[in-house]
This record gives structure tokens, sequence and C-alpha cells, in this order.
């Protein structure tokens, strides 16, 4: 059972030697820039809330990190017990294993509780650290307090994981092939997370600007209040991390832990030797649905093909068509923020420059997964070779999938702006019409990056090599930022009229460059790609 658990450890967490380079130095860049801003927002919320509220000490703000890294834990833990347990992909290569099927239960949920205390180490240490120093209590004591409360810390999550994954996961099965719906859900969730995410942008950039928070002080000493009660397990966590009642903490979360687990354990056992059951012997219902020809002609088929495809594709479905659906309510929040604080430093000329910046920053996050048009096939890209269609014609119809996708994105947050007094109606076409121009110099460009570098092998896990869209977010965003800037800043110099103009210009070149290298190297390239 230990060589199991090792193995599954190795496969998580191992790396694969020969991976591609690129991929990890992209995707430890991105890692560390989320991680840095992350830090820099909970640093400066940390102090803003103790200046701007009042009757709270270290002890008691520190409750409220600690409940978010908690809550963050234990939906961690029910992802990965749904699927590591109930739903593993691997079922019928660890089926012939030599372990009985209790002790490939007990694996998994050790499995379980080692990544949440790794997950715990490497969120819970890095927060209350930041929190620490900008309330200045990091001592020798307090660091100590931090260890002995981040091994704690994954108790509570792992334990409510076995009892809240059970009915999560017949929610899932009830919803199994409704993906409309979950992507429906998950596009609540993604723009609630936006909203509050940009509440607390405007709680700092309230203080720092106006050097005031009473319009949100009540609502914090709520929560505040709410969390330091005596029935939130939190306040356990904070005594371990000052040392106050540390063993009566640790005896409360050690209790609560071996209830919860075992109770937890005892209704998960029966319900995963009947969903193991099931799957080994499943085989026998496959392949009874018919289906039908129809007429559809090459464009029609092909475009149903990749849209079809993007919706069965569970990262594709949520972070590409998510992001789009969402991009309006994302636009709004944004430019009210910015717009904002901007007025409060530079006047009225910032609105057009914020629009700008956060609409082209949503529509270069949508065309970024241009950049896997050609991955998403996968082991089965030879069958694009061989299909009677050009090259070039199914590239086009991949890049206008997505050009489709973030045009309707575009279109709604520009109705959204004007419609609430952001801009001009002029300001708002030449938005459009620059946005539009950047949006087919990002797909094109994606096409090209992922026409030099395709990849359509499947790495050891399973998974897709995407670090061509990593590497399009960072030149999309970082474009974004150059424009916006350019639209904020040159008003200074010149007139309106002349801006526009510059802007409209660089996004035709853009547009234009990527285009012809794409139509002039796309054949060749496509023909060099092999599975």
């Amino acid at each position: 059972m230990l060589g199991f658990i090792r193995l599954q450890m190795k496969l998580r967490w191992g790396r694969e030697s020969g991976g591609d380079k690129k991929s990890a130095v992209l995707s430890v860049a991105m890692g560390v820039l989320t991680i840095a801003v992350a830090l820099a927002l909970v640093y400066l919320f940390t102090g803003v809330l103790q200046e701007g509220v009042s009757g709270f000490g270290a002890q008691e703000i520190s409750v409220l990190f600690i409940a978010v890294m908690q809550v963050v834990l234990a939906v961690t833990g029910v992802g990965m017990t749904v699927r590591w347990m109930f739903r593993p992909a691997d079922l019928k290569i660890t089926a012939r294993f030599p372990l009985s099927p209790f002790q490939i239960f007990l694996a998994n949920l050790l499995l379980v509780y080692i990544n949440l205390q790794i997950y715990a180490a490497i969120l819970y240490i890095p927060v209350m650290l930041a929190f620490g120093f900008a309330l200045g209590t990091v001592t020798v004591k307090f660091v100590f307090g931090l260890l002995l409360s981040t091994v704690f810390a994954p108790m509570i999550p792992f334990a409510l994981s076995t009892l809240i994954s059970l009915p999560v996961m017949f929610l899932m099965s009830v919803l199994e092939h409704r993906n409309i719906v979950k992507l429906a859900v998950f596009i609540v969730v993604l723009a609630g997370f936006f909203v509050l995410y940009n509440y607390i942008l405007t709680f700092l950039a309230d203080y720092f600007i106006y050097k005031t928070v009473t319009d949100s002080v009540g609502i914090w000493e709520k929560i505040l209040k709410a969390l330091n009660s005596p029935f939130d397990l939190s306040v356990c966590l904070q005594g371990l991390l000052f040392f106050e009642s540390a063993g009566k903490s640790a005896g409360i979360l050690l209790g609560i832990f071996a209830a919860v687990s075992a109770a937890g354990i005892a209704l998960a056992k029966p319900v995963y030797d009947a969903v193991r059951r099931n799957a080994l012997e499943s085989g026998g219902r496959a392949f009874r649905r018919r289906t039908r020809l129809n007429g559809d002609g090459v464009f029609a088929a092909m475009f149903k093909h990749e849209f079809k495809e993007i919706l069965r594709t569970r990262v594709y479905a949520y972070f590409y068509l998510g992001i789009a659906v969402a991009t309006p309510v994302m636009v709004f929040f944004c430019n009210r923020l910015v717009d904002e604080v901007g007025k409060a430093q530079m006047g009225d000329m910032i609105s057009f420059g914020a629009s700008m910046i956060v609409i082209t920053a949503f529509v270069a996050l949508i065309n970024a997964f241009s950049a896997a048009s050609l991955s998403r096939e996968g082991p089965c890209f030879f069958i694009t070779k061989i299909i009677p269609v050009s090259y070039r014609t199914q590239l086009m119809i991949k890049g206008l999938v997505n050009l489709i996708v973030s045009t309707g994105a575009l279109l709604i947050s520009c109705i959204v702006i004007v419609s609430l007094g952001f801009v001009t109606v002029g300001q708002v076409f030449v938005i459009f019409g620059c946005s539009l121009l950047l949006s087919v110099g990002f797909v094109a460009n994606g096409l090209n990056l992922n026409l030099a570098n395709p990849n359509v092998s499947l790495k050891s896990n399973g998974e897709f090599n995407e670090a061509n869209i990593a590497l399009m977010m960072i030149v999309g965003v970082f474009l974004s930022a150059a424009i916006g800037a350019a639209s904020v800043i040159l008003p200074f110099f010149i007139p309106m009229g002349f801006v526009y103009s510059v802007i409209g210009a660089f996004a035709l070149v853009y547009a234009g460059a990527n285009f012809a290298v794409f139509w002039l190297t796309a054949r060749k390239k496509y023909a060099a790609a092999e599975v």
C-alpha cells in the first residue's frame, strides 16, 4: 500500500524527465506572479483592516484569513476525494494491483490528507506570514505557532470532505451529461469571486485615495465578530498560531477530526464499493446510442465539431467559454473601480483608457485559447491530415470559433460601458473597432504559436501540454496594459483624435502582421506537424 501511495504522489507531484522546459518555466512564472499579487493584497488589506476597523486586534483579524484558508482547503479536499476516490481515471489499472479494495480505499484517503497537508503548507504559511509582517507580529513564537497550526490546518477540511464529497458526487452524477448547467454554475461562481475581489480592491482604493473606509467598516466588523465566536473552529487554529490555550485548541481539533472522519469513512466505504464495482462492470452499456448521418457542409460540420470539442473538454468549457460569458460582469466592476480611482487622480480622461485596458485584457484572455487549436485534437490529430479539407481552411475555422466567442463578449461589454456612461458613443466605437482588430491579431498570433509548437502528444499523466496558452495570456495582458497606458498618457501630449489614430494603427499593424505570417506559413507548418 505504501508503494501505491508513493507511485501516486510521484505522478501528481513528480517532474517528468524530458518534459517541456518552456512549459515548466512559464508555469513557475505564472505561479510566482499570482502568489506575489495575492500576498501583496493580503499585506495591504490586513493593514487597512486593522487601522480602519476599531476594537479588533491582530488575533481577532487573523481568524478571517484562517477561515478563508479552511474553506479553500475544504473545497480542494472535496474535489480530490471525488476525483481520486470515487472517480479515478486509472481504476481499471489499479484494480489489477495486488491490493484489496479496502487497501485502495485507505490509500486514497491518505493521499487526500497528504496532499491537503502539502496545500496547507503552500497556501497557509505565506498568507499568514504576510499577515504577520503587516501587523508586526512575526516573532520566533509566532513562527513556531504558524508551523504547529499548519500541521493541524488540513484536519477539519479533510474530515468535512469525507462527508461533503458524497452529496457533491451525487449532484455531479445528476449533472453528468448536462454540461450547460455545470457551465452556468461555474460562471455564476466565477462572477461571484470576481465581485468579491473587486470589493476588496475598492475597499483598499477608498482608504489609500480618500483615507476613509467608513462605508465598509460595519460589514467588516460584523464579519470579524461572527468569525470570532466560540463556535468557529478557526478560533482553535488561532489559539495554536498565537500559543494561547494551545492544548485545549489541539484537543478540540483532534476530537472533531476523529469523530467527523470516522462518520465520513463509515458512510463513504459502502458508496466507494458500489461506485467501484459499477465502474468496473459498466462496459457492456456502451455504444447503445444510435447516431445518424447529416448533410452538413464542410464549414458547418467543422464548426460544430470545434464548438462541441470545447464544450466536452472541462478546461476549455469552464475557463474559455466561462470567461467569455462572465466578461461583461467583470468589465462592469473593473470599469467602475478603475473609473472611480482614476477620476480622483487624473479626471474624466481616465474613462476611455480604463475601458480600453479592461476590455482588451479580457478579450486577450479569451483569445489566448486559440493557442491550443491544434493541441485540442491530441492523438486524433492525424485525422485532420487525411480529411479532404485544406489545412489553412481547418485552421481558419478554428480561429473563427475563437473570434466569434470573443466578439460576442466584446459587443455585450461595449453595450454595458456605453449604456452606463463610462464612455461616449464615439469612444465605444473606437474601443470596439480596436479590440476587434486586436482579437484578430490575438487569434492569428495564437494559431502561429500553436503551429510552431503543436503539443499534440499526451503527457504521461494523460493531460495536454498547454504552455502556448500561458504564453499567449502573458502576451495579451502585456499588450492590453501597454495600450491602456497609452490611452491614459497620450492625451496629455496630443489631441484625443490622434490618440484614437495611434491605437487603431497599432491594432491594425498587429492584426495584419500576425495574419500575414499565418497566411504565408500555416500550410507548411501544419504539414510538418506530427502526433
